[in-house]
């Protein structure tokens, strides 16, 4: 039997204490918050996890500088202590980068101007970061020679974070954390709705996607985490509530790598939106867009992709122009954004500046029926969250014998260094390719932390476990093997997409043809292998092997 499998098995046994409905960054923090508090918690997403909103975001953790212009200084000031704090708690998966920005003549903002405002997020930020800088044209041109200057009235640098990873990764870490800590969690089991039974319980009626069993739920708490499905769900257990969302789609397009200095290209768009170049490994993120949606369901349209590619080259000096063709993977996703709620049903923010809407999270609760649905939020924000949900569930009046116990951040600094050190004994890093930008050691670290050791253990036993199983990627034979037992993984996009960053990085016909990948398939699914290949490739299986990877493309 699978953990899925199992897992699911569980569900319909007793009475937790509290079921989280989805599984993006709400639902992933508060389960791993209760169960190290020590809840019994159950977690389920109709998809994967971090399967929608939560796998489309920038890969930033920031304090949202672009809130000073609106007058949200809380806001500003509480993101930027909680981007610090997951610096602190998290220091191999969120690093401080800088943001590297040019401004044109004519905009409305002088690039001295802004320079102060960074100096005043500088100090909401209490002077964590770097700090800011003022750049002359010449300053650019010299440091970032990519930049198209003709058009420049100066810039400035910042600080602010990133994801080292994917953001579906670190949605899942918390996952498992709370798998770890007592966490019944499952994947593609969806929630039909739900009642309070005569004895004050919730009775959630659920259905795996995959086999169509029902079963049903029993929880004192309910926690309605479902991102951008949050007002659906509460419908379904007509719950009314204070707040409700609105919709915006953001897109990014993957290119390759534009620049190897490793900051963020900054600039405004056309109509005066924030505009990112990204790093991601050997490639590129460009983006974003902030397009009003009445729909969580959207995709990329070539009117998207021409205004990316349109702005992008209005700003940088390539040897050709980014084409179409050169898109390698697209992100497109919703941004939840939380407004009061309003008899019409439109919403406050309906007649506001579209722009001025922030990612700020409101937490709605209904005490007498012991439920709370969570709206907005993002990545950054995720600790707060989980400390909230806390709160809350225990103001029920049901205990948590744990109530101080510090529910998330990496190990403590010495198993960092007992890791490194078995890793130092084996010669872990000489196994490591010349291509590679990060060596092997702090790879497996940074994926997996206390579970890197498993993997060193199997290497010492079959030195054929490290061994890069998928070409052109930089996963070994041993992580596709632990994914299998630990990761839940359903379907080949759940680990193509989301517990790795394989299908951002490396085209789709290459992956497609990738030696190893079939191989990879048999230790995920099994017998079963064939079925999930086709069913992630579909008709594109008649597709010619594209170009082979160049061997700095491994960083997936």
């Amino acid at each position: 039997m699978t953990l899925r499998e199992n897992n699911i098995a569980k569900l319909s046994e007793g009475v937790f204490d509290a079921l989280i409905i989805g599984g993006g960054i709400n639902g992933a923090v508060s389960a791993a918050a209760l169960s190290g508090k020590g809840a019994r918690a159950a977690l389920i997403d109709k998809r994967d996890f971090a399967g929608f909103t939560s796998q489309q975001s920038s890969n930033l953790a920031w304090g949202g500088i672009k809130y000073l212009e609106s007058g949200d200084y809380g806001l500003v000031r509480k993101l930027c202590l909680s981007r610090n704090h997951l610096i602190d708690s998290y220091p191999s998966r969120v690093k401080e980068i800088r943001f590297f920005a040019t401004i044109d003549h004519g905009f409305r903002f002088s690039p001295w101007f802004l320079w102060l405002g960074t100096w005043v997020y500088w100090l909401f930020g209490n002077g964590y970061t770097k700090p800011p800088r003022l750049l002359a044209k010449r300053q650019i041109e010299r440091e970032e020679p990519v930049v198209d200057t003709a058009r420049a009235a100066g810039g400035f640098e910042y600080s602010d974070a990133y994801l080292h990873d994917n953001d579906s990764r670190f949605v899942f870490q918390f996952v498992h954390s709370a798998m770890d800590r007592g966490c019944i969690a499952a994947n593609y089991v969806e929630s039909l709705g739900a009642r309070r039974d005569e004895d004050g319980l919730w009775i959630t009626r659920a259905r795996d996607t995959e086999t169509g069993k029902l079963l049903e739920i029993r929880s004192r708490a309910l926690i309605n985490a479902a991102g951008p499905f949050a007002d659906d769900h509460n419908q379904l257990t007509s719950e009314e509530t204070a707040h409700q969302h609105l919709f915006s789609k953001g897109i990014h397009l993957i290119v390759p790598q534009i620049t190897e200095h490793r900051h963020i290209l900054t600039f405004f768009a056309d109509d005066g939106r924030l505009f990112f170049v990204i790093p991601m490994g050997v490639r590129t993120c460009i983006g974003t867009t902030d397009t009003r949606v009445d729909t969580p369901y959207t995709q990329v349209t070539d009117a998207d992709r021409d205004f990316v590619l349109e702005n992008i080259n209005k700003r940088l000096r390539l040897a050709k122009p980014l084409m179409r063709e050169d898109i390698i993977a697209e992100r497109c996703g919703v941004r939840p954004l939380v407004v009061r709620r309003r008899a019409d049903g439109a919403g406050e923010g309906a007649d506001r500046d579209w722009m001025q809407l922030s990612r700020k999270h409101e937490i709605d609760v209904d005490r007498a029926n012991r439920h709370l649905t969570i709206y907005g939020g993002k990545l950054t924000d995720c600790v707060n969250v989980g400390d909230e949900v806390s709160a809350i569930v225990s103001g029920f009046g049901i205990a948590l014998p744990f109530a101080h116990y510090r529910w998330y951040g990496e190990p403590h600094r010495s198993v960092y260094e007992e890791y490194m050190h078995q890793a130092k004994l084996m010669d872990l890093d000489g196994l490591t390719s010349p291509e590679s930008i990060e060596s092997l050691s702090s790879r497996l670290w940074r994926r997996y932390d206390q579970q890197a050791f498993e993997l060193l253990a199997q290497i010492r036993e079959d030195p054929r476990q490290a061994e890069v199983l998928i070409k052109g990627t930089d996963y070994l034979r041993c992580e596709i093997q632990l994914a299998k037992r630990q990761e839940m993984i359903v379907k080949l996009e759940d680990f193509l997409r989301r517990r790795s960053k394989i299908a951002l990085v490396v085209p789709r016909q290459t992956i497609q043809h990738a030696d190893g990948l079939m191989e990879a398939c048999r230790i995920l699914f099994g017998d079963q292998a064939q079925a999930r290949y086709d069913e992630y490739f579909g008709e594109s299986r008649a597709v010619t092997p594209a170009q082979s990877l160049q061997p700095e493309a491994a960083t997936a």
